[in-house]
């Protein structure tokens, strides 16, 4: 665990600006828990920091928080969105995921219409998806959440757009309830482009229609690596018990990411021979694939998932869509 660093913000900005061997932890956690004049200072001295030494102490920081519970950036990455460095920026918004904040929502609109660098536009249609399943919770306002899919669609309405930038966005736009949605899942899955057609199977993992379960099935036999691993955990997020057999095949597949989410899969579609698989797996040589197993047997311990799958007695498409079907 890291420890809270005895510099202060202050002396921290001024050992990143001349400090050839700065940053490192965790000295850096010194940006965690600003205060609301600390954050002002940070914004004022911040671009005085040379590139590199910025890149390095975001890199590190947002790396770290991903393990590190005791450390709360969200002040810090809200000066960092408005860094001159795209990498910067794209960090600062993947970092914010776990913040749902409605003030963020019109910086992280603004970034997705207009920031000039494609990956900064796509980690913000990427972040703009817990927006978009908040206000399916209702956890954030009506007219922010709508504003939210409002410029989502307006990017997988576009002929411009980035392949990327799109891709992420119907990923997000995919917690919505909007019946018109499933149109949009249903033409990626069919695009001629594969990272579509990927970001198609995690829509619908995050759809949780079971309607997409024999399309998800399909995609388990798929030449394409990506193809494999987006069908399996769609498969394990649609709770697809029929699936298990094709799930049980790739356990075995030469392929490290789709054995993981196999395995992630079995933790979500649970059962009697999933939990004897798992459990087994739990003792693997490979780290990595024991600790998947490990992970999975906990979501077993769940009966239900926070967003209920639709019920089966409601599994009929709308009429624009029934004949395609």
């Amino acid at each position: 665990m890291t420890t809270k660093t005895t510099l202060t913000v202050g002396q921290l900005l001024e050992r990143l600006a001349t400090d050839p061997n700065f940053p490192a932890m965790p000295e850096l956690s010194a940006l965690s828990d600003l205060t609301l004049a600390e954050q002002a200072q940070v914004r004022r001295e911040w671009m005085t920091i040379p590139e590199e030494r910025r890149n390095l102490a975001v890199q590190e920081l947002t790396i770290a928080s991903e393990t590190e519970l005791s450390l709360h950036l969200g002040r810090f990455l809200r000066v960092v969105l408005e860094d001159e460095s795209s990498r910067n920026r794209a960090l600062a918004v993947a970092g914010l995921w776990e913040e749902i904040d409605e003030a963020l929502i019109g910086p992280l609109v603004d970034m997705l219409y207009n920031d000039l660098s494609e990956d900064v536009r796509a980690a913000a249609a990427e972040a703009l998806g817990a927006y978009v399943l908040a206000g399916e919770l209702d956890e954030i306002d009506p007219a922010q959440a709508m504003r939210v899919e409002e410029a989502l669609l307006s990017i997988l309405h576009s002929d411009v757009e980035p392949l990327t930038v799109q891709s992420r966005a119907l990923e997000s736009i995919a917690y919505s309830g909007e019946t018109g949605v499933r149109q949009l899942i249903e033409d990626g899955y069919y695009s001629a482009y594969e990272e579509m057609r990927v970001a198609a199977l995690n829509a619908m993992a995050r759809s949780a229609d079971i309607r997409w379960r024999d399309a998800a099935q399909a995609e388990l036999v798929s030449p394409d690596v990506p193809m494999r691993v987006a069908a399996a955990r769609a498969c394990g997020e649609l709770e697809h018990k029929d699936a298990l057999p094709d799930i049980f095949e790739l356990l075995s597949d030469e392929e490290k990411e789709v054995r993981l989410a196999a395995l992630f899969a079995l933790g979500r579609i649970g059962g009697k021979d999933a939990v004897e698989i798992l459990t087994a797996a739990a003792t693997s040589e490979d780290e990595d694939e024991a600790a998947a197993a490990e992970e999975a047997l906990e979501d077993t311990l769940f009966a239900s998932s926070e967003i209920p799958l639709l019920d089966e007695s409601d599994n009929e498409w709308d009429e624009e869509s029934d004949d395609d079907w």
